[in-house]
């Protein structure tokens, strides 16, 4: 009797350890991260983002699985500098060396930071961050880099442009998923040329827009286009067909991680490089200057794609930013608040909508490093670790956002808070952002303890940056 008392409680033991282990090693296993990057998306594309007629069911369901961010920001008003912010960490202005023909120079990545960590690394898509890339660039085990919209001639794939990008994307996560992996995918969608094949076009054949679906920077758009000569409801149609291939594209790769069983223990982001092109025909830049477009884009148009009029394509250009003014090209809201969705199961809350956390791209590299346990000094970099919002809590920034291009008399741009100050070559200019999405209520003057604050903060940042910057080969994307 006393031996069955004995041995019954040496098995009760026993399986609790082996339970405890077990719940252990499960809390211990290193998450994969897929990052799925779009090009030039608007801050409200998705229908789950308040487009009113997006078909994105893929992207609708990963935020309903997930937590949707609505006050997310870019570091860049274009595609290099966003990018070098998510990788390092750093604002662009920041390099002497415009990255994307320089590269990062001693500045470490993301990538570099989880190959130490033991992840098997990857990128797939569009590249726009250092010379020709090959394996072994910034840690990165394999490469598959595009650097231009249309590269490899895979715009006349029948599922979109697209397409191959997740192809590849998709067996480097087959060939990876019995260890930790980290990839990014990187598309061009929705970058110029919108040129999708007339298969995808027909889809939307039933759509005529109703310009009192969109609010006033849309509605100025519109107007530009058909001055220009343009069809709007056509244009529209071309737009929504790409991004719809996109959301495909995504679909597949989110079946095949349920396939492979590796959903629970994946971290899954979606975001873009900055907001949608908005001014057309008439656009105001971040240096300031003004730029006439004539005639159209002169990129030659697929002969085997829908768009035949090569003047036409810029007028494809229909990304919606949502209530903001401004887009790419401009620090306004329009032009680096972006969509930000993030799904990891049982950690990332689903069905939540962040309205307060004011995150960023820049905030990439640190926030990753916290979840994954690789040490760094958090001083070093100029972003901050916000898992807590990635989580579940708000989160409530101790660092300032910052934007500036290379141009030498560029606007400078910082955010603090509800706060966001603007030097221009005109003056001074103060906005609350919660209060005032579109950035029409210049406040400089009715709070000057705040402007004069946000003034020195900004000056004192400018002070550390670079005294003279060198041009490459590459151009602002």
């Amino acid at each position: 009797m006393a031996f069955r008392i004995v041995q019954s409680v040496l098995t009760f033991f026993v399986v609790l350890h082996v339970a405890a282990s077990a719940l252990l090693a499960d809390e211990a296993k290193t998450p994969n991260i897929i990052f799925l990057l779009a090009d030039d998306l608007g801050g409200a594309d998705l229908r789950c983002y308040g487009h009113p007629y997006a078909r994105t069911p893929n992207l609708d369901r990963l935020a309903s699985e997930g937590t949707r961010f609505q006050q997310f920001y870019t570091n860049g008003a274009t595609c290099c500098p966003s990018r070098t912010g998510f990788m390092t960490s750093k604002f662009a202005a920041t390099y002497a060396n415009y990255p994307a023909g320089a590269g990062f120079g001693d500045r470490i990545t993301i990538t570099e930071l989880l190959k130490k960590q033991g992840y098997h690394t990857g990128h797939f898509g569009k590249w726009h961050i250092g010379p020709d890339p090959k394996p072994g660039t910034y840690g990165i085990d394999a490469i598959n880099g595009d650097t231009e919209p249309t590269a490899g001639g895979k715009r006349n794939d029948p599922r979109g442009r697209d397409a191959t990008i997740y192809d590849q994307a998709i067996a480097f996560i087959e060939k990876n998923k019995d260890h930790p992996f980290y990839v990014n995918i990187w598309g061009h969608i929705t970058h110029n040329p919108v040129n999708p094949t007339q298969t995808l076009v027909d889809k939307w054949s039933g759509l005529t827009l109703k310009e009192e679906d969109f609010p006033e920077p849309m509605r100025e758009k519109f107007d530009r286009v058909r001055k220009a000569g343009g069809d709007v409801n056509d244009a529209m149609r071309r737009y929504l067909a790409d991004v719809e291939s996109l959301d495909d594209a995504i679909g597949r790769l989110l079946k095949r991680l349920d396939e492979l069983g590796l959903r629970d223990n994946t971290i899954v982001v979606f975001s873009s490089d900055q907001g949608a092109y908005m001014l057309t025909q008439l656009e105001k830049d971040a240096s300031g200057d003004t730029k006439i477009k004539k005639g159209g884009n002169k990129n030659k148009p697929n002969k085997n794609a829908a768009n035949e009029e090569p003047d036409t394509v810029i007028h494809n250009l229909m990304g919606y930013n949502g209530p903001h003014r401004g887009g790419k090209h401009t620090f306004l809201e329009g032009g680096v608040r972006a969509p930000f969705i993030i799904r990891w199961p049982g950690k990332v809350p689903a069905g939540r909508v962040d309205k307060n956390s004011v995150i960023s791209g820049i905030d990439w590299l640190p926030t990753l490093c916290a979840i994954t346990k690789a040490t760094i000094n958090e001083t070093n970099f100029d972003g901050e670790n916000v898992s807590a919002a990635w989580l579940g809590t708000d989160h409530t920034r101790s660092k300032p956002l910052l934007w500036k291009t290379h141009a030498k008399k560029s606007d400078s741009v910082i955010r603090v808070g509800p706060w966001k100050l603007f030097q221009t070559k005109t003056g001074t200019e103060l906005y609350n952002i919660p209060n005032d999405a579109m950035e029409k209520n210049n406040l400089a003057r009715t709070n000057p303890e705040v402007t004069k604050d946000l003034e020195a903060k900004l000056n004192q940042w400018k002070d550390t940056l670079p005294k003279e910057y060198f041009s490459t080969k590459e151009k602002e994307d």
